[in-house]
């Protein structure tokens, strides 16, 4: 004679598949805000290139001689902001100074970021007033289609 249990312990199968549509849809939104997260991070490491990169112009030419500077610029991305064909990164590029190697000093404006390369335009306009220069230096990139920008002003003093 076969002996029938009635209180079974364990989960039926219908039991398991509920559990794994469960965990399924956990994962799959959690990839979702992984992946969020991830541009995220990315979208911040290129303002902060940006901004180094405006640093990095911003200190050159603090050093620059004052009657050398002039409104200028290092262009790659023809899509991004404020891209001039004629400010390129070598020794054509006369406004960057007046020795062949004087672009040298300047930061190139193709960084790595996150190990993918990206291009920034960088330039700087300048306003004389009495007794300073002002120098408004801006760094553009485009990321997913939009154009950011990121912008520091300087004062150079005559003296």
């Amino acid at each position: 004679m076969e002996r029938i249990v009635l209180n079974s312990s364990g989960f039926s199968l219908v039991e398991m598949m509920i559990a794994f549509v469960i965990i399924l849809i956990s994962f799959l939104a959690l990839s979702a805000v992984m992946a969020s997260a991830i541009n995220i991070i990315l979208e911040n490491e290129m303002q902060n290139t940006a901004s180094r990169l405006n640093t990095q112009t911003a200190e050159i030419l603090m050093i620059v001689p004052y009657n050398e500077i002039s409104t200028c610029g290092i262009t790659l991305d023809p899509e991004a902001p404020n891209y001039n064909s004629s400010y390129i990164y070598d020794s054509n590029n006369k406004c960057l100074g007046v020795n062949e190697n004087s672009y040298k000093q300047y930061p190139y404006p193709e960084q790595t970021i996150n190990t993918f390369k990206k291009k920034f335009n960088i330039i700087w306009d300048t306003k004389i007033f009495n007794t300073a220069l002002q120098i408004t230096i801006t760094t553009s990139y485009i990321h997913n289609g939009v154009s950011h920008s990121t912008q520091s002003v300087i004062y150079r003093s005559r003296v």
